[in-house]
């Protein structure tokens, strides 16, 4: 059986990491993790992808553009980063999840990422893996959609009514 390696921190040069999923920072945020890096250093390294099997001279960010935007304010040039080869789909759905998990959840762009992700063929169970909500209420959100019950749909993602419930309020017929 082979044994799993862990991965090794390497100094990237920053100039060389391309951000393929940039998403806005509050500047509050940006401070704290600026003063942070400055005083106890980097916590956490990022992580990038080389663009092809063996490049060395290019990069696409998975995760840690806050950490590269504090490097870059502090007048650093090289960033701790985990390398990875990951296909360019995976890159850029890593970097996707990542920035979700981050920030406050709108209903609706989950909704558009779990259909953008079944589109690109991802399972009921794929999906929830990497999205952290259960495969049974991706498929039950899935058959809502499809049912065009838009306003169970809203309702469900906020909370309002047990995805449960809104299938069942689907189902019923009305009067």
């Amino acid at each position: 059986m082979k044994q799993s390696q862990e991965p090794q921190v390497q100094m990237i040069p920053i100039e060389k990491i391309r951000v393929i999923n940039s998403r806005e920072r509050d500047r509050a945020k940006h401070d704290q993790i600026k003063e942070s890096i400055a005083t106890v250093g980097l916590k956490k390294p990022i992580q990038v992808s080389r663009r092809s099997e063996g490049d060395t001279d290019g990069y696409d960010l998975v995760y840690g553009e806050g950490r590269i935007k504090a490097f870059l304010s502090l007048g650093a040039t090289e960033i701790p980063a985990i390398v990875v080869d990951l296909p360019k789909e995976e890159r850029l759905l890593r970097s996707l999840v990542e920035n979700m998990a981050r920030r406050n959840r709108n209903p609706m762009a989950l909704l558009r990422e779990i259909q953008r992700l079944k589109e690109l063929g991802y399972s009921n169970l794929a999906i929830s893996k990497k999205i952290g909500v259960a495969d049974s209420f991706i498929g039950q959100l899935l058959k809502l959609v499809k049912a065009g019950e838009e306003r169970l749909v809203t309702a469900a993602l906020n909370g309002a009514v047990p995805i449960s419930v809104a299938i069942d309020i689907s189902a019923t017929d009305s009067v």
